[in-house]
């Protein structure tokens, strides 16, 4: 075996690319996903204090 063709080397530069491309837009997703939820978390508890405190005061 004398090494790696230019065609094998084109081809394994796509495959990287389409690797790198495809993991980097499911790192994506699922970070908007978790921002999403710990937003929602937020508001959840800050409407919940808000509650707590409106209880209290009456």
């Amino acid at each position: 075996m004398n090494g790696l063709s230019r065609l094998d080397w084109v081809l394994l530069a796509i495959a990287a690319l389409v690797a790198i491309t495809s993991l980097v837009r499911l790192m994506r997703a699922r970070r908007d996903h978790l921002i999403a939820d710990v937003r929602q978390q937020l508001a959840d508890e800050q409407a919940r204090v808000r509650r707590q405190k409106k209880n209290d005061a009456a």
